[in-house]
């Protein structure tokens, strides 16, 4: 159902499109001089152009607020009272001449001293952790953009979402919900990855792989160079110096190199420098095959087959394609599992087919996403089902996930032994095509012997912050940071941070706490988190 909609929706937005008259601004930004900003999210124009946040301030909602970390003094700065020698420990405690000011963990707030400890980086009369201090990341006063972490000595996001139909990335925390400012890079970016401190953005509607990099401003800048993909590229999978992107319309495996020139494009021959990653292979994996992702174990590329559209083109896909690559650049078909066969558990009058979507490799095995789809109509008519795959005999297990608790599983991920799987649900919708309802849809865990971990997580209570009307959750991809599970929302723009623990799975941010990262596009009503990543 997922491709069929965004090719559907795709062609509406090119329909619709008026021709541009001066600037003209994508949803959440703004114009500004001959460019546009994100008044909500920038700190150099937070609110409206030009009105810059100040010192240890970020730009959240348009209003410029302390920086996480910061505290307002009576004189209405915003200061760092772990190491700010004119504030140390506290508001207006300053040290004296020759003095500097370093962060106590006994005391739990700055002190004092008159030198600062081993290993910490002198700035003036501060001593900071030059590895992981935001204001100071890698030396001294490099200060991190809003919605960045330092992580050895480096700023960049830990998450960054894909939005769909604005065509926009942009990065944030998920820790304190602090966003970068919205990025335009594409029409409407469908699957990311990271390759080093560069994000590659797989574009649903232009076939491009971009390439984009975070500025000193906290926007994403894209590069100079794109590379050509296949019709709606729908997973990229980084394997240096080898990235592999998965096309569902073409029915094809584009295999990229780096340091190669094939199918690149220039976007902007006045940029220089920007990483090139040139095709060196497109593998044909048949006509109404629709292969959704790709997981890579030891030598080989599993990819799952959807099928097309019906019960006659469905039978073309419900496959996963073992590809060797031993040789990366010639891909070659190694065998193939089949879900045709399986018991997909039906519900009483209902016929579904697998519908393999995602996959991923974990303890030695592959485990597979089976949306159990009417073919025709694309509702669910059996239980979430998950595949697992033995990679040597291609013998495949079905788990059952509980048809009150998910229905249509959309991604897989895994925390630790775990396997994390989130829920599409059924969708109800409107004359309209709004969405009215989801039922069933959230997330559930299992544990390393494939049983259910606690209690599923439901997304029926997760609404956005926005005044008036909250927008039914359609739970889609996620990322993977650490513990927690950063959940996208292909409807209302919003993610919601899980943890998974030993019980199972718990909200750390949702309902009226959900981060709204993507807007709404005044084409399609709605705002679809495509893709996120994880640092």
């Amino acid at each position: 159902m997922k491709q069929l909609t965004l090719i559907s929706l795709a062609a509406l937005t090119l329909l619709t499109a008026c021709p541009p008259t001066g600037v003209v601004c994508k949803p959440g930004t703004l114009p500004c001089g001959t460019g546009c900003i994100d008044p909500n999210s920038d700190r150099r124009h937070c609110g409206s152009c030009g009105t810059a946040c100040g010192a240890q301030q970020d730009c959240n909602s348009g209003t410029c607020e302390c920086r996480p970390g910061s505290a307002l003094c009576p004189d209405g700065t915003c200061a760092n009272t772990d190491f700010d020698s004119k504030n140390c420990g506290s508001c207006g405690a300053a040290c004296a001449t020759g003095q500097v000011c370093e962060f106590e963990a006994d005391a739990g707030k700055g002190l004092c001293k008159t030198s600062c400890s081993p290993g910490l980086l002198r700035c003036l009369a501060s001593c900071v952790d030059s590895f992981t201090d935001e204001s100071h990341c890698g030396g001294c006063d490099v200060v991190c953009a809003q919605g960045q972490q330092c992580k050895g000595g480096v700023c960049d996001y830990e998450a960054v979402a894909a939005c769909y139909w604005s065509g926009q990335l942009v990065g944030f925390d998920p820790t304190t919900g602090v966003k970068g400012p919205l990025s335009d890079v594409g029409s409407n970016p469908a699957a990311l990855a990271r390759l080093g401190t560069t994000l590659l953005a797989a574009d649903g509607t232009d076939r491009r792989l971009y390439t984009a990099s975070p500025t000193v401003t906290g926007a994403y800048a894209l590069g100079a160079l794109a590379s050509t993909t296949g019709a709606v590229p729908n997973q990229v999978l980084v394997d240096r110096p080898f990235v592999y992107v998965v096309n569902a319309g073409s029915g094809t495996l584009t295999v990229l190199r780096e340091g190669t020139d094939a199918g690149i494009i220039r976007l902007d021959a006045g940029v220089e420098g920007t990483l090139t990653l040139g095709t060196v292979a497109e593998i044909a994996l048949g006509m109404n095959s629709f292969p959704q992702g790709v997981a890579k174990l030891g030598a080989k590329l599993f990819v799952p087959t959807y099928g097309g559209y019906g019960a006659d083109a469905a039978d073309a896909g419900q496959e996963l394609l073992k590809l060797d690559i031993t040789d990366p650049a010639a891909p070659t078909l190694a065998g193939r599992a089949s879900f045709k066969n399986l018991d997909l558990k039906a519900f009483d009058g209902g016929a579904p087919v697998a519908r393999p979507w995602a996959v991923i490799a974990k303890g030695g095995a592959l485990y597979v996403a089976l949306n159990n789809l009417n073919p025709d109509t694309y509702a669910p008519e059996g239980p979430g089902l998950v595949a697992r795959v033995d990679p040597t005999t291609d013998a495949v297990t079905v788990i059952d996930l509980g048809a009150s608790d998910c229905l249509n599983p959309q991604w897989l991920g895994a925390v630790g032994d775990s396997l994390v799987v989130s829920c599409g649900g059924l969708i109800t919708y409107s004359p309209t095509f709004s969405v009215e309802s989801v039922t069933a849809a959230g997330v559930v865990v299992l544990d390393a012997l494939d049983a259910r971990l606690g209690a599923a997580w439901s997304s029926s209570g997760s609404c956005g912050v926005d005044a008036g009307a909250c927008m039914p959750m359609m739970p889609g991809r996620f990322a993977v940071s650490g513990q927690q599970v950063l959940l996208s929302d292909q409807n209302g723009g919003r993610v919601v941070v899980l943890e998974v623990t030993d019980a199972g799975v718990r909200e750390v941010r949702g309902g009226t706490a959900a981060l709204n990262v993507c807007p709404v596009s005044m084409t399609t009503g709605v705002a679809n988190v495509a893709d996120i990543v994880s640092r």
